[in-house]
C-alpha cells in the first residue's frame, strides 16, 4: 500500500470527522443520520460473506482523505466486492489516495475470494 496514505475501516473515533465527506457525497442529510448509519457498519468483520463496510483514507498527518462504502454480496458467480459510494478529497493526491484505496479492495478481494471489484455510483 502507499505508504503516504492508511485505508482502514472507519472507527468510533473518525465517525464524525468522516460527515463532510458523507454530506459531499450525498450519504447522509445530517450528522445523525450519518452517526446512524455507521452504527449499523462499525465493526462488521471484513471477512463477512455479506455485509457492508466504511473505509476511510487517512494521511500521514491523519486528516481524512476519501471514504469509500464496501459492500460484499453473494452472487451466482461467487461474493462479489462492490463499491456503490467513493469519494476522494485530495486536489494535490487524487490519485494516490485512489492507488491506496484500490491497493485496500484488492487485499480485501483476495482475502474473501471475490473475482471482482464493482464500482458503483
Amino acid at each position: 500500500m502507499d505508504a503516504a496514505y492508511t485505508v482502514s475501516e472507519l472507527s468510533a473515533s473518525q465517525v464524525d470527522r468522516a460527515f463532510p465527506l458523507a454530506s459531499a457525497a450525498d450519504l447522509a442529510g445530517n450528522i445523525d443520520d450519518w452517526r446512524l448509519f455507521c452504527l449499523d457498519r462499525l465493526g462488521q468483520v471484513d471477512t463477512a460473506e455479506e455485509g457492508e463496510q466504511v473505509l476511510v483514507c487517512l494521511n500521514p498527518l491523519g486528516y481524512l482523505k476519501g471514504l469509500y462504502v464496501i459492500r460484499t454480496r453473494k452472487t451466482h458467480d461467487g461474493t462479489v466486492l462492490e463499491v456503490p459510494l467513493h469519494v476522494v478529497a485530495s486536489v494535490v493526491d487524487e490519485e494516490g489516495v485512489r492507488m491506496a484505496f484500490q491497493q485496500k479492495l484488492d487485499l480485501m478481494a483476495a482475502d474473501k475470494g471475490c473475482p471482482r471489484v464493482e464500482f458503483g455510483g
